[in-house]
């Protein structure tokens, strides 16, 4: 097996084991306190997502925020070994020799000058 497409197949064994994702991500927020001054409560978690072309939010209890920010960076690594899955493809492809390698430009006529006179 060549260097490419064993390096293809380790991508997707990573990609296969991960088993959770989710989109969005958490902010962690504190709040002035009302009762006293100069301090703050919380913290509070939103889990924010871009769906249908808004950003929504909802609220997220402390238990549920390591699990969620666990399943946002399996998405993120997804994402990653997808970029590297491609680049490997496209490397391997032009290896093989690409079909546009041998490929030339096709040429093109020139244009004719214009018959209309030069504006002063």
């Amino acid at each position: 097996m060549n260097l490419f497409a064993h390096k293809r197949q380790q991508i997707l064994q990573e990609m296969e084991r991960i088993q959770l994702m989710e989109l969005g991500s958490i902010q962690e927020e504190n709040r002035p306190s009302q009762h006293n001054p100069g301090q703050t409560v919380g913290p509070y978690f939103k889990h924010q997502v871009w769906e249908s072309g808004r950003n929504r939010t909802r609220r997220i209890p402390a238990e549920k925020v390591a699990p969620l920010i666990q399943a946002i960076g399996s998405r993120k690594r997804f994402e990653q070994l997808a970029g590297e899955f491609i680049d490997t493809t496209v490397a391997m492809t032009r290896a093989q020799g690409s079909p546009l390698a041998g490929s030339k430009k096709n040429a093109t006529s020139s244009k004719r000058p214009s018959s209309r006179k030069a504006r002063d």
